[in-house]
């Protein structure tokens, strides 16, 4: 090396010595990789695994009169020795199982219309399969008790009226009956899970197997299906784990049939006084056992099989012709929307223009002052409104930024146990039902001067119960896209922020806003967290429905459940259009 290039060399770091700084193990191991890790890592403690061992907490301890905390297993004996405790167990995993089951296949089909196929009016259709998704599904029991109720039901009263039966056709007040309410509003749960990795598949892997003279529906049954097997998988296992703690539907549907779950008994259990805080909580962690087994099952079928659809590659959309059976496809979507939408919605609707519901719309009942009272008159209402949009907002925006960085971790960690500990620690709030994890935070923060500051609580609880929503939605699809890319950039001299930020933010982009979307909607009808955190001023819109729904009349509550709807559907509009996510729909 001649003399004359030694400098120049050095100052691009060349030959020369790096700084005693730079090489230290510290300085290497708090680079803004780890660094951002490990910032993402403690805080996913403070909201998540904090909470959770409090909640464990309460169910080996008893508090007798004295004070003092006594470690012991009796929440776990006197609540499961009973026979309601078995079958209300065996009645969560049916609803459980039956929800996922057939939310699954519905929403999965529908993905697959929207984002492959040549089917009609995919655009009109989309917003209309999503709006179940606004509704809780206690608003949906609602609806149908409205429409089929044995006696009471307009469906039930006009099959009667038309064909002269004897009998109602229809009984809402059954296992039956919970399970497809739940079914119907948890499909768009799955199709927000696949929609992302449906639209971010390569079609060339179909092509391929449509050269070599495979069907439409059978590639889309062995080639499109099994690649979109991480995001089924997620989406599955979050319906099946959140259709187990659902209190509103079967607490609506079920006492007339003799139906109880899980959730029904925990409610009962804090309801009851003394609270029962202890058998709560054993009944709770019944709900985390499934699911841990639930991500385990999932594990096991995703780690030995490779899922990536994007690599550095080039590639054009295209969608599948289905000749004349788009038709059928369109017929099934219409049905679906006539089943969870129009008549729900219709329901809903006559109701609020209706000053007293007796069973059926009236012409003599027609009014406007549920809708006046909930616009004008309840001004508690008004104010929880405001508080529902900062917190879907600003809290939506928070905890999917942690939900990116979290599935950087979980994805792209150089230390796959840690990624794997971190991938279920993450999940477990899912398993906790919204009045235990309301609860918990009341016990955890309720001595400290965070308790002074309802909407942050609020905030925090919110992000803990919803965490694995958007971790779930940003993962499936990370989990499509070749390490390659990064690790590219990375090799050009490019930092771990900026390759994130250049790179894999924009290819994430379908699952991001999809997954702000989904935290946004989740965040404004939140209720069973709501109900124990909130004050007087800090109320958001749930918890002001929930108060109209013990107080008012139907056609108050739903006036207000239309108002929380239109609000919801008007966010997602603005949401398309500053995200760009028609990408989700064509």
């Amino acid at each position: 090396m001649s003399n004359a290039s030694k400098p120049e060399m050095e100052a691009r770091g060349v030959g020369a010595s790096a700084p005693v700084a730079a090489s230290s193990p510290a300085g290497r191991f708090f680079n803004s990789e780890n660094s951002l890790k490990l910032g993402s890592l403690g805080l996913l403690t403070v909201l998540a695994i904090l909470p959770v061992s409090v909640f464990l907490y309460s169910a080996f301890v008893t508090h007798p009169e004295a004070g003092k905390s006594i470690f012991t297993f009796t929440n776990f004996t006197k609540t499961f020795s009973t026979s309601e405790v078995f079958d209300a167990s065996l009645n969560t995993l049916i609803i459980a199982l039956g929800t996922s089951v057939f939310s699954c296949l519905t929403g999965v089909s529908l993905a697959w219309f929207h984002a492959r196929t040549d089917m009609p009016f995919r655009r009109t259709l989309e917003a209309l399969t999503l709006i179940p998704f606004f509704l809780s599904s206690f608003l949906g029991a609602v609806a149908w008790w409205a429409l089929a109720a044995p006696r009471t039901g307009i469906l039930n009263r006009w099959m009667i009226d038309l064909f002269g039966l004897s009998a109602p056709p229809f009984n809402i007040y059954s296992m039956s009956g919970i399970v497809m309410v739940m079914a119907l509003f948890y499909t768009p749960y799955m199709y927000l899970f696949t929609i992302g990795s449906l639209n971010r598949m390569d079609p060339a892997l179909e092509e391929s197997a449509r050269v070599c003279g495979t069907g439409v529906l059978r590639t889309a049954l062995r080639v499109t299906i099994p690649l979109s097997t991480p995001a089924m998988l997620s989406g599955a296992v979050i319906v099946f784990v959140v259709s187990m703690g659902v209190f509103g539907v079967p607490s609506l549907l079920g006492p007339i049939a003799r139906i109880s779950t899980l959730s029904t008994i925990i409610y009962t259990k804090m309801e009851e006084y003394p609270l029962d805080i202890g058998g709560a909580a054993a009944l709770g962690s019944v709900l985390m056992v499934f699911t841990a087994l639930g991500l385990f099952i999932q594990r096991k079928i995703i780690a030995p099989r490779s899922y990536v659809t994007v690599t550095g590659k080039g590639y054009r959309p295209s969608r599948v012709s289905l000749g004349p059976w788009k038709y059928v496809a369109l017929a099934i979507n219409c049905f679906y929307v006539l089943l969870a939408v129009i008549l729900p919605l219709g329901a809903l609707l006559l109701a609020s223009f209706n000053r007293a519901w007796l069973g059926g719309f009236r012409w003599s009942q027609l009014s406007i002052y549920n809708w006046a009272y909930v616009l004008f008159e309840y001004e508690y209402a008004v104010r929880a409104t405001k508080n529902s949009l900062i917190l879907g907002l600003v809290g939506g925006f928070i905890t999917v930024v942690l939900c990116t960085f979290l599935s950087m971790v979980i994805l792209r960690g150089r230390n796959k146990k840690l990624s794997g500990a971190v991938d279920y620690l993450s999940t477990l709030p899912i398993g906790v039902p919204g009045l235990i994890m309301g609860m918990a935070f009341l016990i955890t923060w309720i001595k400290t001067p965070l308790y002074a500051l309802p909407m942050l609580l609020l905030m925090m609880a919110y992000m803990t119960r919803y965490l694995p929503y958007g971790l779930r939605t940003i993962s499936s699809v990370l989990q499509s896209l070749s390490s390659e890319l990064e690790e590219s950039a990375r090799i050009c001299g490019s930092s771990f922020v900026s390759t994130i930020r250049k790179i894999t933010v924009p290819l994430l982009r379908p699952g991001i806003f999809a997954a702000y979307l989904m935290l946004f909607i989740m965040f404004i009808r939140e209720l069973p967290v709501s109900v124990l955190l909130a004050t007087e001023d800090s109320a958001p819109m749930a918890v002001a429905l929930y108060i109209l729904q013990e107080n008012e009349a139907l056609g108050v509550v739903a006036a207000f459940a239309l108002v929380q709807t239109a609000l919801l559907l008007l966010g997602t509009i603005v949401f398309r259009k500053l995200g760009s996510l028609e990408e989700l729909s064509v």
